[in-house]
């Protein structure tokens, strides 16, 4: 994770852009409100290559999905000779996280929430466009659809590339994770045909803008984030993954996941099995993803997706 850091409210004022104070900080970079509407993201990891690709992505964005505010890079700043992370400007979005607005997460804000991850997930299920298809997923080098006419076709090749890496490691984890990996590679080669649309990846409460309406309920005004695993693919896989991270760490996140399961399937038709089987693929590409050891929280989490009772059901045990 990276932390604010003394030195950048001048760095990006030398180029152009004061005013730079704190405003959040997370796994993937340290971003500081500007003045003029903007703000500016210290990048923790991502290459020139990788963020001009996030610019393009943004900018397909926004024509996809013109009723829902989203990024716009205005410019890359690039390290000097020295090095260092790059920083990208972009466009402020309005309203605070939905998270804020929520109260203490768990299932008893589920019904809050719902509405509004429900609203943008069918904004972004209907948004498909091929050019929408440019990023990389994880710390890929390569596009995900990159060679690949269809989504099981390239998620297949996303698994198998995610096996090799980090299989070892899971299999020390998930009791049966052979078979489990078998049995999940047959279901996901099976999915035949299915609709496309744009997968946020991480569509947790804090990465959706929102503010109080007049009957007090929250109202999506923007939503941040977008890289970790976006791209275009079956909507399903989207909808299993929000439910399941949007209490990610909570004592109750089954009963969470439970009731936004059965939102999306009521609204969007999701077959039960499906979810669960996303949520183990999830959990099998994710797993190492802040952490090739395999030594955090969110290795954990995903070898507890992969061992679960619903898991060992669909996929053995």
């Amino acid at each position: 994770m990276r932390t604010h850091e003394e030195g950048w409210p001048a760095y990006v004022a030398a180029r152009g852009y004061p005013g730079a104070r704190p405003l959040a900080a997370g796994m993937e970079g340290a971003v500081y409100a500007l003045d003029g509407g903007l703000v500016a993201k210290v990048w923790g990891v991502r290459s020139g290559t990788e963020l001009e690709r996030l610019r393009r992505f943004y900018e397909a964005l926004g024509e996809a999905v013109p009723g829902l505010a989203t990024p716009r890079i205005v410019e890359v700043l690039r390290p000097g000779e020295a090095g260092g992370p790059f920083v990208t400007i972009e466009r402020r979005l309005t309203g605070a996280p939905l998270g804020g607005l929520l109260g203490p997460r768990g299932p008893w804000s589920v019904p809050r929430a719902a509405g509004c991850l429900l609203d943008v997930h069918a904004a972004l299920s209907a948004a498909g466009s091929p050019a929408l298809r440019g990023l990389a997923v994880l710390d890929e080098p390569e596009p995900f659809w990159a060679g690949h006419g269809s989504w099981p076709a390239a998620l297949l090749a996303l698994i198998d590339r995610r096996t090799a890496r980090f299989g070892a490691r899971l299999s020390a984890a998930v009791p049966g994770f052979e078979g489990k990996l078998r049995r999940l590679r047959e279901l996901v080669g099976g999915l035949g045909e299915v609709p496309l649309g744009l997968l946020h990846g991480d569509l947790v409460p804090d990465n959706v803008l929102a503010e109080a309406g007049a009957d007090g309920r929250p109202r999506v005004t923007g939503v941040l984030d977008f890289g970790f695993l976006s791209t275009v693919g079956d909507p399903a896989f989207d909808a299993a993954v929000t439910a399941g991270v949007f209490d990610m760490y909570g004592p109750r996140r089954r009963e969470a996941e439970a009731l936004l399961d059965a939102a999306f399937t009521a609204r969007f038709g999701y077959p039960p099995e499906r979810l669960v089987l996303y949520r183990a693929v999830y959990g099998l590409i994710t797993a190492n993803a802040y952490d090739p050891e395999g030594r955090d929280g969110h290795f954990g989490f995903c070898a507890d997706l992969l061992n679960r009772e619903d898991t060992a059901a669909l996929l053995g045990p």
